[in-house]
């Protein structure tokens, strides 16, 4: 950790920190770590109202709106000040459209509750600042008209005063101030990367404060959206949902989903208006125990999409995204994958998995795929020279392969059918996340009677194969003749193959 940061964690923790070094200040910290993440000292530090009503909305956007946010409830410091000068932006772009004061798009109490809050607010910045004991007063307002934190800037930004008086946005000096002074609380570290990059990070003892006793943060936005948007939750529920909190109902399931996610609707509310019915099968879907009471169903989905990692599409392929997912539908990981709204149902594991392949190997390895075939009911197929081919299958399966299944009924065909052609085949993948036992003792007799190779690909093997493939700096194709042979390749086999290629 800087030691600038250091000093300033510790400054108000010891009675003085002249003459300490760098190691004295570590070593204070993972000394007495305890008590600076104890749960009285984070909230007192919490609760203590900034008089500078500026930095007190950047701290809250950096913290709530921001780290809190992050998978690992850390950034790097560009990327949070952008991050933060982007939500600014883009609250004043959504102040302009503002129909909070259109009585013909809220029923009477919803219009009313947003007016008050208006008029208050305003006579609240009539001295070009909000006082503690104004922020207070607006605090308890919002709780009891349930104005959420977002709505709040909103209407500030409507009447001019957000983020700064006429809508002008911080500074990166404002972002670094709010950082210091969330660093003297206690409750922003910082610590310097290998790429000697800083990151400023919540330390996950003060995260669990936040979460739970200042936010009551049951879900991050990124998985709140994702349980909303589950089949089972119809748009009918949300609006039940929003009438309950007394808040704006209308527009599709999209801009409902946003208004929950961003309100102060927590998920187990949204879920405690689901039937229990409802609820155990959205945990079977998901590979939980659907049995119990509704508290106990509502834990267990809240539990499992809070563990859910982040991950975002970076390519226009969809099948990228399939790779990147490559061994759990291999092993036809239901529940995964319907989480992570990979697959909608069963059967879409098959055609993903195939077409994931296709990618791997053309994209990855830089191997061509031949398209033309129209007859060959294989997976795919790789036309090399003087005729010779390689087909592949891809097998899907929740234990493991066993090739005695497939041989006869499947594959034997596939490469007779080719050589009817006037082809030469070579091998046969069979592409899968395992294989019996027997598989391969099977593989080596039906190369013993026909002298066609069959190699078996574990898939984590294979992407593995990929990506240490694809990272080395050469426009040549893999040589996949190396998978001409009849054995099981795995992780340890795509090592020797690397050395041959």
């Amino acid at each position: 950790m800087l030691k600038t940061v250091m000093l300033r964690i510790l400054g108000n923790y010891l009675e003085s920190t002249r003459g300490l070094d760098d190691k004295a200040l570590e070593a204070t910290i993972v000394k007495d770590a305890k008590k600076l993440t104890a749960k009285d000292r984070v909230l007192a530090a919490i609760k203590e109202t900034d008089p500078d009503v500026n930095r007190r909305n950047l701290k809250e956007i950096i913290l709530y709106e921001i780290l809190l946010q992050e998978e690992s409830y850390g950034l790097e410091e560009s990327k949070l000040d952008e991050k933060v000068i982007n939500y600014e932006k883009n609250l004043i772009k959504a102040a302009k459209d503002l129909d909070f004061f259109d009585p013909k798009k809220h029923d009477p109490i919803r219009w009313h509750h947003y007016d008050t809050y208006r008029i208050v607010l305003e006579a609240a910045w009539r001295n070009d600042n909000v006082s503690e004991d104004e922020a207070n007063l607006l605090l308890a307002l919002r709780n009891y008209l349930s104005i959420s934190r977002e709505e709040h800037w909103l209407i500030g930004a409507y009447i001019k005063r957000f983020p700064r008086p006429k809508c002008e946005l911080h500074t990166a000096d404002d972002i670094n101030e709010a950082r210091k002074a969330l660093q003297r609380e206690g409750i922003l570290w910082s610590y310097r990367d290998e790429n000697n990059k800083n990151i400023d990070i919540i330390p996950t003892e003060i995260v669990a404060i936040l979460r739970k006793d200042i936010t009551s943060m049951e879900l991050q936005r990124m998985n709140y959206r994702r349980i909303l948007q589950h089949d089972s939750i119809t748009l009918a529920d949300l609006r039940n949902v929003l009438d309950s909190k007394k808040m704006d109902k209308g527009g599709n399931k999209p801009d409902v989903i946003e208004r929950i996610v961003n309100g102060d609707v927590l998920p187990s509310q949204v879920l405690e208006v689901l039937g229990g019915a409802k609820l155990s099968e959205m945990c079977r879907l998901v590979g939980l125990k659907g049995s119990g009471s509704k508290a106990e169903t509502i834990l267990r989905l809240l539990e499992f999409y809070d563990d859910l990692t982040f991950e975002e599409r970076t390519t226009q392929d969809e099948r990228e995204e399939w790779y990147n997912n490559y061994e759990l539908l291999a092993s036809r990981a239901y529940a995964d994958l319907k989480a992570k709204k990979i697959i909608t149902k069963d059967l879409d594991i098959e055609h993903q998995f195939e077409k994931a392949t296709d990618f791997l190997i053309d994209e990855l390895l830089g191997v061509d795929i031949d398209n033309s075939r129209k007859i060959s009911k294989a997976d795919g197929r790789i036309l090399l020279e003087n005729k010779e081919i390689i087909l592949w299958d891809c097998k899907t399966d929740e234990k493991q392969v066993n090739l005695q299944d497939h041989i006869e009924s499947q594959f034997d065909g596939y490469l007779r059918k080719e050589r009817e052609k006037g082809l030469v085949p070579l091998a046969f993948l069979v592409i899968g996340p395992g294989f019996t036992q027997q598989s391969l003792a099977t593989a080596f007799q039906y190369k013993a009677r026909t002298n066609w190779d069959i190699a078996l690909v574990q898939a984590d093997a294979l992407k593995l194969l990929a990506e240490r493939w694809s990272a080395i700096d050469t426009e040549k194709p893999f040589p996949i003749k190396l998978l001409n042979r009849t054995e099981i390749i795995d992780k340890e086999k795509v090592e020797i193959l690397l050395s041959l290629a």
